[in-house]
């Protein structure tokens, strides 16, 4: 038999379910199987998703109890602390497993209540590989990150989708957080104090617009169209942009440090330019430095209104009480500097759904985790979510 059909058998026996234990130090419960559809919400009813990890690490046994060494082919699986408990968590050609235990043993040296194979000699027992302190990581965010990268749906393979790589993933995850930015704004019609950033990372937003938009459902959307200025200055020179010209006399007049005195030109010089070709280039010349640009808004049975775009420094998500705000301003800035020539294209009536449901659809199977694709693909993801989200 060829390889690929050896891994095809063995995937074939893989449910795309998850078995949770809560309980593994305690006489058998008979567990939970839960599915991808129902993974965050079912999870979230049966523990305290907020709880920390404060350590992972890799740990790994034989596949055979014949084995004498367990150095090249072994099972993988992750170990995590918690204040309160002990977690494993690993895959095999039938499941993903979540074990949660008050003693270290169950989960590390039981799977499903059985001992985990050892072999021959002393080279073939459990074994520990790398440690990592858990980075603040919750179960939560743990969770998502499985649910985000579609573990459940993902078929196990021989080669490309083992208990190895898996293991990998997720001591990687916890060891790295997942910090990529996006810009959610969620009253972007009203005053913001100075100090409240609208920067967090995908896991907040996730929370955030879950708060905001349970009660909410779409009625209407509508599709917005320009020209994006290749030009656009990435958020963190925006307030360098607001304030070149103070910057360069304050650094001339007061000597200070040079790097300053740099920045602040090079905004100048950025903005100056991007004004430039936005408002006095012919159309066909301007659009050498500019691309199509989409972005779409929603309206509720609440009378708010949502809009989702995405930008080449990011994704931006705004909501407001007036739409109009939505239309000239972007991350609090005039659309006039960033997209030109805004029209309306179209509209249509919108599915029963909330911005829950478009964070579900673009942040499955990691769409969000593109954070700097090229300028000119930016608004097919405005057009995606129209189409995926207007009444059929």
């Amino acid at each position: 038999m060829s390889p690929s059909k050896i891994c095809a058998a063995v995937g074939s026996k893989y449910t795309q379910k998850l078995y949770f234990d809560p309980r593994a130090d305690q006489p058998s419960t008979g567990g939970y199987w839960i599915t991808d559809e129902e993974l965050r919400q079912k999870l979230a009813n049966l523990i305290d998703t907020e709880e920390k990890i404060k350590n992972a690490s890799v740990y790994s046994n034989p596949l055979s109890s014949w084995q004498l060494t367990n150095t090249m082919s072994y099972h993988a699986f992750i170990i995590m602390e918690t204040n309160d408990w002990w977690w494993s968590i690993e895959k095999n050609m039938e499941r993903i497993t979540i074990q949660r235990s008050k003693n270290l043993e169950s989960v590390r040296d039981m799977y499903q209540r059985k001992k985990r194979p050892t072999g021959w000699t002393s080279l073939a027992e459990i074994r520990k590989h790398d440690t990592t302190a858990g980075g603040n990581t919750t179960i939560k965010e743990l969770i998502n990150y499985i649910w985000r990268k579609d573990c459940l749906n993902n078929v196990y393979h021989l080669l490309k989708a083992n208990c190895q790589i898996f293991a990998a993933m997720v001591f990687y995850r916890i060891k790295s957080p997942y910090n990529d930015q996006v810009y959610f704004d969620e009253a972007a019609d009203q005053p913001r104090s100075s100090g409240n950033s609208c920067y967090m990372n995908v896991d907040q937003v996730f929370n955030e617009v879950r708060r905001l938009s349970t009660s909410e459902t779409f009625t209407q959307l509508e599709i917005y169209k320009g020209q994006i200025s290749s030009w656009y200055l990435p958020h963190f020179l925006v307030p360098l942009d607001r304030l070149n010209l103070f910057l360069i006399l304050f650094a001339i007049i007061y000597d200070l440090s040079v790097i300053v005195l740099i920045l602040g030109i090079f905004s100048f010089i950025l903005k100056t330019v991007q004004l430039f070709v936005n408002t006095f280039l012919k159309p066909n010349i301007s659009e050498i430095f500019s691309h199509k640009h989409h972005f779409v808004i929603f309206q509720t049975d609440e009378k708010t209104y949502w809009s989702f775009e995405r930008i080449p420094t990011g994704f931006t998500i705004q909501r407001a009480r007036n739409k109009d705000i939505l239309l000239k301003e972007c991350q609090r800035n005039s659309r006039d500097t960033l997209v030109s020539k805004i029209k309306f294209e179209k509209s249509d009536v919108a599915v029963r759904q909330n911005m829950n449901a478009v964070l579900d659809f673009i942040w499955k199977k990691d769409n969000m985790d593109i954070f700097y694709m090229p300028a000119e693909y930016c608004g097919t993801i405005a057009l995606r979510i129209y189409d995926q989200f207007k009444r059929k």
